[in-house]
């Protein structure tokens, strides 16, 4: 059985967070996704792609947003 990679490339980083790699680019750039510099390759660690998905998860309080539609 073969362990998942520890470092993707541009195009599996975008692939697993639903982006172009044109867009892992543009957040590599604004510092907002750290990157490993191997040789010639840049590479993306996994647990790093797990921590921006969690820094950007947003949960939605239904209950205020029907208190405040004037219901009963």
């Amino acid at each position: 059985m073969a362990s998942a990679p520890m470092l993707v490339d541009r195009l599996e980083a975008g692939r697993l967070l639903g982006v172009s790699p044109g867009t892992i680019d543009n957040l590599r750039l604004r510092g907002e996704l750290p990157s490993v510099k191997l040789m010639a390759r840049r590479l993306f660690d996994v647990s790093d792609l797990r921590r921006f998905i969690d820094s950007r998860k947003v949960v939605t309080n239904n209950h205020a947003a029907d208190s405040a539609g004037g219901g009963t």
